[in-house]
């Protein structure tokens, strides 16, 4: 009697293990999935072609990019590309992105509407991420030909977590409409070399060396 009970025991802890092993091996392959997926979807935010693709979603971009500048990131998330540029060079990121009907600017603002409120102190959008709305301390407020269009723009001074404390020109904000959707493109730009003690100034000249490769929006 009690080699049966004993029997019944380890069949029962056997059919346990079974169970545990099972779920264990469940997480493992869940795991393995989720790290599979997301190692390819970092592949597709950053691979180049892709990124060029994106990009065509709404501008014609040379083909290479000017020397010294690489793709970073680029995506179509709810049908709002973006687009990220870096020149290390200049130290500088580049991005370009559409801002989804959600978003606090209004979508059927103008290029121009759009740049004079930040120039006034409003928000400036954002890219799609966790990232909050900047303002902007304007230096400089005009119209750049890009494209074959007018982009109106600012550039001025905004505060960066980390950055060195200074009133330096940081942050150019331009705005577009697309000439085929209708909708409109952001393109921002930002110096990376916001810990820097001799930080140079974010210049037009530097955010021309790339809009100059722009051929369409």
């Amino acid at each position: 009697m009690k080699n049966q009970t004993r029997w019944r025991s380890a069949r029962g802890m056997a059919t346990w293990l079974k169970v545990v092993l099972i779920a264990a091996g469940l997480c493992l392959i869940g795991g393995i999935s989720l790290c599979v997926f997301l190692f390819f979807g970092y592949q597709q935010l950053t691979s180049p072609a892709k990124i060029r693709e994106s990009a065509s979603i709404f501008m014609t971009l040379a083909d290479p990019l000017p020397t010294g500048f690489n793709f970073v990131m680029g995506g179509n998330f709810m049908d709002s590309p973006f687009v990220v540029i870096s020149s290390n060079d200049d130290k500088a990121l580049y991005t370009f992105f559409t801002v989804p009907q959600s978003a606090n600017t209004k979508v059927d603002a103008t290029p121009e509407e759009a740049i004079d409120a930040i120039a006034k102190g409003g928000n400036a959008p954002t890219t799609p991420g966790p990232a909050s709305a900047k303002k902007l301390t304007v230096s400089s407020h005009d119209n750049l030909e890009v494209g074959g269009q007018k982009m109106p723009y600012v550039i001025g001074h905004a505060e960066q977590p980390g950055a060195a404390a200074n009133n330096i020109d940081n942050t150019f904000f331009g705005a577009i409409k697309s000439s085929s959707s209708g909708k409109m493109i952001f393109m921002m730009v930002q110096s990376t070399d916001i810990k820097s003690s001799d930080q140079k100034p974010l210049t037009i000249d530097t955010v021309k060396k790339l809009t100059n490769a722009i051929t369409k929006f």
